[in-house]
């Protein structure tokens, strides 16, 4: 009796959910700066692109950029709605959301008047993209992660995933207030900071050795550590609805750009 060899079972394919990438643009050169740093991030990792574009924006300056990337899945969307409105609504089922410093409306010290209600507000990552040219560009190759708060080991993940997708190094930053009367006091020792976060550094990217530094100063003063770099990474602070002092103080003045991560 002659047997009939059966054909060996196909493997069933795992799914893999593309990462999600939402930005806001309305024409100006932040708007433009967002555009062309969320488009350069999704390549790193072939993700999708959402653009919600103001009605003041330029159409053909889009797609001009959007051609430049044609292997990616892009769509674009123009609405009439509140910046706000729109880009917190995209929030809720994208994985970050990208969006210039400052638009058409800003207040007195620059920022756009969008961008404190929409990262203090957004239901993922949200990265402002602010700081001098270079630093936009991604050219640096630095990427710098803030310590010292409730979020620490959420910052440090991210902030590895963007030094190893863009082939950076990784500097840690820890801020320690200077002596004085009304200090708070440090429930932590500094340097355990460090070492947890250089040991979930090595966990997550054996390879990738990062630098640690130790500042002392005030903690919204850290911000000058991110000097030559690309991305600066960090929590919103510990209180819900309200932006932390170092947050904010990136917000407004840090030299790059700058990823505030929304804990899960």
């Amino acid at each position: 009796m002659t047997r009939t060899a059966q054909p060996a079972p196909i493997p069933r394919q795992a799914h893999v959910r593309r990462p999600r990438i939402a930005v806001g643009t309305d024409g100006t050169v932040w708007g433009d700066a967002a555009l062309d740093w969320a488009l350069r991030h999704a390549a790193t990792q072939s993700a999708s692109v959402d653009v919600f574009a103001a009605e003041t924006s330029d159409d053909h300056a889009i797609t001009r950029r959007l051609t430049a990337y044609r292997w990616l899945f892009t769509t674009v969307t123009v609405s009439p709605d509140s910046s706000v409105r729109t880009l917190l609504e995209a929030s809720t089922d994208h994985d970050t959301l990208v969006l210039g410093y400052r638009g058409r409306r800003h207040g007195p010290f620059g920022l756009g008047r969008s961008v404190l209600p929409v990262v203090t507000e957004s239901r993922c990552d949200t990265v402002v993209v602010r700081g001098e040219p270079r630093a936009v560009q991604g050219e640096h190759r630095w990427i710098t992660a803030a310590l010292g708060g409730k979020h620490d080991d959420a910052v440090v993940r991210r902030a590895v995933q963007f030094a190893v997708r863009t082939r950076s190094k990784l500097r840690l930053v820890h801020a320690v207030p200077l002596p004085g009367a009304h200090t708070v006091p440090i429930s932590t020792e500094p340097a355990d900071v460090l070492e947890h976060a250089h040991d979930l550094v090595r966990e997550m990217a054996p390879d990738l050795t990062p630098s640690l530094r130790l500042v002392r100063s005030q903690p919204h003063e850290a911000v000058r550590s991110s000097e030559r770099s690309d991305l600066l990474v960090l929590g919103p602070g510990s209180l819900p609805g309200k932006l932390s002092v170092i947050t904010s103080t990136a917000l407004h003045m840090a030299p790059c750009p700058v990823l505030v991560v929304k804990p899960f």
